[in-house]
């Protein structure tokens, strides 16, 4: 062998050993570390993992945002009404139930425009009980805090999993599966809304609603400024207002 033919064999072999030395240090680096930095990242969903190695936020676009979990359930992201429409954040906790998310979107359409933002949180094993929202239809919108009651007795996958068979059935087994999800509203199984603090369509107001989620104080301030107070029975009959004279 010439002796430029091994100097050539010797130079190949340190390139190898020095490829070799990075990719162990470039390993170890994001083995060892803790913390990686970056100026920017593009990504679709970015999941958050909790001790447990299950994630407990997950930020996403709409093609990718995770549906609703519940008790060991995944269930697809139409099974919760408008989820597979919107983008944002959804938290779970350690035993990865969904426990609240930050979600929005706004689409034209050919009559205007729809446009929601949605910040909510969960009871245990239920739906939303606190919710901050902005939902407009273009013609018709409201903004404000809304609560809930919820039940103890009833775990929100029940109901997932009812509208998930809803979703897959045709003719008489859809009405079978409507007919129990109106006798389980009726029972109170889907909760009630009990309050209402904002503005609805240019009208300021306070709602307080009855624990079967009937309107029973409003205070308001409308859009031409008349301010009421009002106190309704259980048909919704005003029975006192103040000031009783006011239109």
């Amino acid at each position: 062998m010439s002796t430029m033919e091994k100097r050539l064999r010797f130079l190949a072999l340190c390139n190898a050993a020095a490829l070799c030395a990075l990719g162990s240090l470039t390993l170890l680096a994001f083995t060892r570390q803790d913390r990686v930095r970056f100026t920017e990242v593009d990504v679709e969903r970015l999941n958050i993992i909790g001790t447990n190695g299950q994630p407990v936020l997950v930020l996403a676009n709409r093609r990718l945002i995770p549906g609703p979990s519940m008790s060991g359930k995944q269930y697809p992201a139409a099974v919760a009404d408008g989820r597979d429409l919107v983008s944002g954040m959804i938290f779970f906790n350690e035993q990865g139930d969904e426990v609240g998310g930050l979600i929005f979107n706004g689409i034209p359409k050919d009559s205007g425009y729809s446009a929601v933002g949605h910040l909510s949180f969960d009871q245990w094993k239920q739906n939303q009980v606190v919710a901050l929202q902005y939902i407009d239809g273009g013609t018709s919108r409201r903004a404000g805090l809304n609560v809930w009651d919820r039940p103890t007795d009833v775990t929100m996958d029940e109901q997932l999993d009812r509208g998930l068979r809803m979703m897959e059935a045709t003719g008489a087994e859809r009405d079978s599966l409507r007919a129990a999800a109106a006798a389980a509203r009726a029972r109170g199984e889907y909760g009630v809304q009990r309050l209402f603090v904002g503005s609805r369509d240019r009208t300021a107001q306070l709602v307080l609603r009855d624990t079967e989620g009937r309107v029973r104080v409003r205070l308001y301030v409308d859009s031409t400024d008349v301010a009421r107070l009002e106190f309704l029975d259980e048909s919704g009959r005003t029975v006192a207002a103040y000031p009783s004279d006011a239109r």
